[in-house]
C-alpha cells in the first residue's frame, strides 16, 4: 500500500514568530509581577516621604508663625522703634514683657509697647535686680480691654541642628534677609519671621547670657524677639546678629576670654540668651 502523506498544506511549517503568542499576553504576564514590585518597594517609599514632608505641615507652620505674631512686642521710645520684646506673663490684668537690657539703654524713657493688634500701651520699666549681669530687661503694662497670649518657656535649649523660627522688628525693613536661603514673612506692622537652624549650645553662655547660636538670620532691630521651638515653646530670646560692627564678645560669662575660633564662630551666627536664664531672671 502506498504510504499516505498529508497534504501540502499541513506540511509546509509555520512562518517565523506565527506560532509565538501575541505581544499582548506578555503584557498581562508581565504587569502582576509590575504591580507586585510598586506595592513591596516602590508604595512605601512614597508614603515615607510624603510622611516626612508632612512632618512639619503647613497648618503646623502657619500656628507657629501666629503665635510668632501674637507674643511678639514692639517697642517704641517716643514714638520710635527702638527693638522687640516678648509677651512672657500676665497676672490680673498686668503684663510682662521682656526684651535686652541694650534695647531699653539704646535712649530714654518713656517707654511704649505695641502688640499685634496695634494697640498701644504706656510701659513701666521694672529695675534690674543687682545679682545679674545677663542683657534682659523687663516691661510692664496694663490691658484693660483686651486679653493677650503669653509665651511658654522651655524645659530645654534646643539641640544642635534643630529648626527654630524667631521674630523681631529690624530696624532697616527694607532691606530683607536672604530669601534663597530663609523662610522669611511679614506681617503688615513690621514684623519679620525667620526660620533656621541651631548651630551651637554653649556649656557656658557668652557674656551677657548668651548661649544659643543659630544661622545669621536675624538682623539690627529683631534684639529681643522670641526664638520658638517646633513645639511653640520659647527656647530664647534674639539679641545678637551676625556680623555686627561692633560690640562683639570677647568673654565667657565665668570671665575665660574667647579662644580665636569661638570668636569667629561668634562673629558669623545670630545669638540668643536661653529660656532658663529668662525664667531665672523674672523670678528675682
Amino acid at each position: 500500500m502506498p504510504k499516505l502523506t498529508p497534504p501540502d498544506s499541513v506540511q509546509q511549517t509555520l512562518p517565523k514568530g506565527l506560532g509565538d503568542p501575541p505581544w499582548q499576553s506578555w503584557i498581562f504576564r508581565l504587569f502582576p509581577m509590575f504591580y507586585m514590585t510598586a506595592l513591596t518597594i516602590v508604595l512605601p517609599t512614597i508614603l515615607t516621604q510624603s510622611f516626612v514632608v508632612s512632618d512639619l505641615g503647613v497648618t503646623q507652620e502657619q500656628k507657629l508663625r501666629q503665635q510668632l505674631r501674637s507674643i511678639s512686642i514692639e517697642i517704641l521710645a517716643r514714638g520710635e522703634s527702638i527693638g522687640s520684646g516678648v509677651l512672657l506673663r500676665k497676672q490680673d490684668r498686668i503684663y510682662t514683657v521682656v526684651t535686652n537690657a541694650h534695647v531699653i539703654q539704646s535712649t530714654k524713657a518713656p517707654f511704649q509697647l505695641q502688640t499685634h493688634d496695634g494697640e498701644v500701651y504706656a510701659a513701666a520699666l521694672v529695675a534690674p535686680p543687682t545679682n545679674q549681669n545677663r542683657d534682659l530687661s523687663i516691661l510692664r503694662f496694663r490691658s484693660e480691654r483686651r486679653a493677650y497670649a503669653t509665651a511658654r518657656l522651655a524645659a530645654a535649649n534646643p539641640k544642635v541642628g534643630e529648626r527654630i523660627w524667631s521674630a523681631g522688628f529690624p530696624a532697616d525693613k527694607n532691606n530683607g534677609v536672604d530669601r534663597a536661603a530663609y523662610d522669611t514673612a511679614k506681617a503688615a506692622w513690621g514684623l519679620e519671621i525667620v526660620s533656621g537652624q541651631v548651630t551651637q549650645i554653649l556649656p557656658i553662655a557668652i557674656s551677657g547670657g548668651y548661649g544659643i547660636g543659630f544661622d545669621p538670620c536675624i538682623r539690627k532691630g529683631m534684639s529681643g524677639g522670641p526664638v520658638l521651638n517646633r513645639a511653640g515653646e520659647l527656647v530664647g530670646i534674639n539679641g545678637l546678629h551676625a556680623n555686627p560692627l561692633w560690640d562683639v564678645p570677647e568673654v565667657l560669662e565665668n570671665g575665660s576670654t574667647v579662644n580665636d575660633l569661638l570668636q569667629e564662630q561668634i562673629k558669623n551666627s545670630s545669638w540668643a540668651i536661653p529660656s532658663k536664664f529668662i525664667g531665672d531672671y523674672i523670678k528675682l
